[in-house]
Formats: structure tokens, sequence, C-alpha cells
């Protein structure tokens, strides 16, 4: 079943493509009278459709592959070969089928006969270059207010996310006051639990102070991710067979922060259950692109559970407003396996 927004979009496409119709059949001696008529001409069953093979060739392959990539030089060049090569269609259609004909109906026509007129054929290919910029002026307004209403959401996320922290937030000053006095109380008793308190503040302050920016440093959202893992680690170590790796290099990288973390919580959510479990993370940075790669272990019933869950649920609608087009998440259900594969452009 296809969309609404699908559905609008072909209504659109074809109220377009009626109207410029309509204006193509409208005799040119009519419109500089005062009265309309229409003079259909049979070159439009050709016409029409180069135009549309232009204009969607443009939309779909030029505009994304050189426009949207900043390539303006490579665009124009690959625009002005478009129009050539829809300007030669319509040329050769001239030749081959209008002209016989008109030859046929009127024998002492004096249409010239050769196919390389030189001048037709940048005519041809001009007449549609009007219509090949009233749709990119059309395509790029509509890009502009698809962005400014994402930019509006993204702004309504971020503030409804602060204020959920602002409402959820002790004061700071005393919590890590606090958390220090624990540190100092359990040195003396155990290793363990004085490094968990360490992980645990350093954990806390990444997520009050440093995650309210819209970008962080690649290397320090992994260290965030390194202390949550430890800290998780130190609760399930006696039934948790626990693999953390990363590569690449990633001193430069930028990346929206917390973006990570819920495939991570969600494999120890479901990945230690009453008994023992596994999971595996795989992070790699490959020039400008971030592969991660979680995987955990799980029973069939949280499986199930997990299809509508809310943290990955939130996450999704993330990466669709910060990285739309620029990434690709593929989770994956098996029997007793949950797979999570993101790959991002950063």
């Amino acid at each position: 079943m296809y969309s609404k927004k699908t559905y609008v979009t072909a209504g659109w496409h074809l109220l377009f493509w009626v109207a410029y119709f309509l204006y193509v059949a409208i005799d040119d001696g009519g419109r500089h009278r005062d009265s309309w008529g229409f003079d259909f001409q049979l070159s439009t069953l050709n016409e029409l459709p180069v135009s549309m093979i232009i204009v969607y060739v443009n939309m779909y392959l030029l505009l994304p592959v050189f426009y949207k990539s900043h390539k303006y030089l490579q665009y124009i060049a690959w625009v002005i070969l478009l129009l050539v090569s829809g300007g030669l269609i319509d040329r050769f259609f001239s030749w081959s089928v209008w002209l016989p004909r008109e030859r046929f109906l009127d024998p002492n026509s004096r249409e010239p006969t050769q196919f390389w007129i030189f001048t037709r054929i940048i005519e041809d290919s001009i007449a549609n270059f009007p219509l090949l910029l009233v749709t990119l002026v059309l395509i790029l307004m509509r890009d502009s207010s698809q962005n400014e209403k994402k930019l509006r959401e993204i702004e309504k996320e971020k503030f409804t996310a602060e204020m959920n922290v602002l409402k959820a937030q002790i004061n700071p000053h005393f919590f890590f006051n606090t958390l220090n006095s624990l540190y100092s109380l359990t040195l003396p008793i155990s290793k363990k639990a004085s490094d968990m308190v360490v992980r645990l503040s350093d954990l806390m302050r990444y997520i009050l102070y440093d995650a309210s920016a819209n970008q962080v440093h690649l290397k320090d959202e992994i260290v965030h991710l390194e202390n949550y893992i430890a800290i998780e680690h130190m609760r399930f170590t006696d039934r948790l067979d626990l693999s953390f790796q990363h590569s690449g290099d990633i001193d430069d990288k930028m990346i929206s922060p917390l973006l990570l973390l819920p495939f991570i919580e969600n494999a120890f959510k479901h990945g230690i259950g009453d008994n023992s479990g596994w999971i595996t993370v795989d992070l790699q940075v490959v020039g400008n692109r971030l592969f991660l790669k979680v995987e955990n272990s799980c029973s069939i019933v949280s499986n199930k559970k997990e299809e509508g869950g809310i943290g990955l649920n939130n996450v999704k609608r993330r990466l669709e407003l910060i990285y739309s087009g620029g990434y690709d998440l593929h989770i994956e259900q098996a029997a007793e396996i949950f797979a999570v594969e993101l790959k991002i452009d950063l």
C-alpha cells in the first residue's frame, strides 16, 4: 500500500503536467489576440515525454548527485548535456516522423530534409530550459520548506529533551559532592566499587554538561559508552560474556550526543535475563563514515517486546531528523539473537 504522501505527490505531478500540456497546446496567435484557442500539434506527442524525461532525470539524478553535493560545475555541464540530448531527440522525431508526414500531406512543402540543422537543434534544446528552470525553483523551494520544518522539529525535540532533563535533574553540585564522598568511603574497602563510582561520576558529568551541545567529539562519546559498558559489566560480570572494540580515526570526528547509547542500553536490557548472556559491540570509523554493530543474546519473548521499544523508536526519530539521507539502520531479529547495524555519514 502506498502512503497518503505518495498519492498527494503523484497528484501534484499529474496536475503540473496537465497544466503544461494545456500551455503548449494554446495557439500562440490566439494568445496575442483577445481570444484563446487551442492548436494541438502532433509533435507534442514526443515533445511532452522528452520534457518529462529531462525534468525527472534532473530531479532524481542530477540534483541529488551533483547539485546537493555542491558540485555545481559538474551539475551545469550535465544539465547542458541533458538539454542537448533532449533537443536531438526532438529533432530526430521531427526529421523521421513528422517531416515525412508533412511532405506526404503537402508535396510542395519546402521544409528542409537535412537532420543536422544546428539552429533547430539548439532551439529544441533551449525550448526545455524554461521548464527545467521552473521545476528546479519549485524543487528548491520545497526542499527549503522541508529543511525549515525539520529544523523546527529538531529545535522542538531538543527543547523537550532539555526540559525533561531539567525536570529530572537534581542539584549537580550536591550530586557530584555525594559521589566524591562515596568514592572516599569505598576506596579503602573495594577497588571495584570505587572504580564504579568514578565511572558513574564521569558518565553523569557527560550527560549533564557535555551532551547538551548539538555535536560532540566522537572520542568523547566513545569514552561515555565505555563508562556505561564498564558499569553494566560490573553488575553482570559473573554471567555476561562481553566484547567491545572500536577502531579507525576518531580524533576529528563529530556526532550528535547520546545517539549510540540506546542501542547498547537495549543490548544490556534484553541480552542479560535471569540466566547468562552475551553482548558484542563493534564500532568502526572508515573515512567520514561510522559503522556500529551491536549483537546480543535474547529470548523469543524479549524479541517480540522489543519490536516497538520506546528507546529504539526515539533514536530512529533522532536519526531521521539529524541525519536524514545520511544514515542506514538495519535491525534483525532471529530466534535467540538481536542485531543492530548502523551506518552514519559524519
